[in-house]
């Protein structure tokens, strides 16, 4: 059952940043992934937040690391802050339109669409530009255009 229909792998062990994966299919793996998996948020909402540069930092000053990278560890992930909102569909269509476009590519080009998550994601922790910008030092977007942003 742990392994059948909607869950998020996650590699336990990332270079550069965490990975979280959306899967609705069943799907066995090894020891070297976690699976998420829950009935009380919506798993590709959840899956937008956990891959976001915002917990990707909150994990690197708040998980563990070995080295430059980083350790995918049940604590750390039970810890990290989760907004439970009541519109999700926001996140949800952008992190459908990633699954057709990665499903129909591999390796399809998806850095707007994850900008725009990474966007929507501030917004939600309620950051401030120049808090994003500690976050994302190569911010991509001006405070004005930042301001504009809404979820």
């Amino acid at each position: 059952l742990f392994f059948k229909g909607e869950k998020i792998i996650a590699l336990r062990k990332c270079y550069k940043e965490p990975v979280f994966t959306f899967t609705d299919f069943d799907c066995y793996v090894s020891a070297t992934f976690y699976i998420i998996k829950s009935e009380r948020i919506d798993l590709r909402y959840l899956t937008a937040i956990l891959n976001s540069k915002l917990i990707a930092f909150w994990l690197r000053h708040k998980g563990k690391m070995q080295g430059g990278n980083y350790q995918i560890d049940k604590e750390p992930l039970l810890q990290i802050p989760i907004f439970n909102v009541k519109d999700v569909s926001p996140l949800t269509k952008i992190v459908d339109q990633i699954l057709v476009k990665k499903e129909s590519n591999p390796k399809a080009n998806i850095e707007l669409l994850e900008n725009q998550l990474d966007e929507m994601v501030f917004k939600l922790y309620g950051l401030t530009y120049e808090e994003a910008i500690v976050v994302e030092p190569d911010f991509w977007l001006s405070e004005e255009e930042y301001a504009a942003v809404e979820i």
